[in-house]
């Protein structure tokens, strides 16, 4: 009767230590996803605010871009009215040189 009464008693402990390990896995469980939601929520946010970032370098890029076109627009226009300024200049000293050619022919044949 003593063996049944301990065997009883082993049975009894095996299973009060296998509840005892359900709730503890059930627990951890809960704790685990406890973890994962709260780094979900980290990820997010940390997600979020490299877009903002993110965003906001891009933004200011564009403007950027947008000034340094704006720029260099300004330099190309400034700088097709000088050529077209020289261009005229020579077109004028090539004709009053072209000019001044002729009249010192004529004045050489008129000798």
């Amino acid at each position: 009767m003593e063996q049944e009464v301990n065997q009883h008693t082993i049975l009894q402990a095996i299973l009060e230590l296998s509840t005892q390990m359900q709730v503890m896995k059930t627990d951890l469980q809960q704790q685990i996803e406890a973890v994962e939601a709260r780094l979900e929520k980290k990820i997010d946010a940390v997600e979020r605010r490299l877009e903002e970032k993110i965003d906001a370098v891009e933004t200011r890029l564009e403007e950027k871009t947008n000034l340094l076109q704006s720029r260099l627009d300004s330099v190309e226009q400034n700088l097709s009215q000088k050529i077209d300024s020289m261009d005229t200049k020579m077109e004028i000293l090539s004709l009053e040189l072209l000019e001044t050619k002729a009249d010192v022919r004529m004045l050489k044949r008129a000798k």
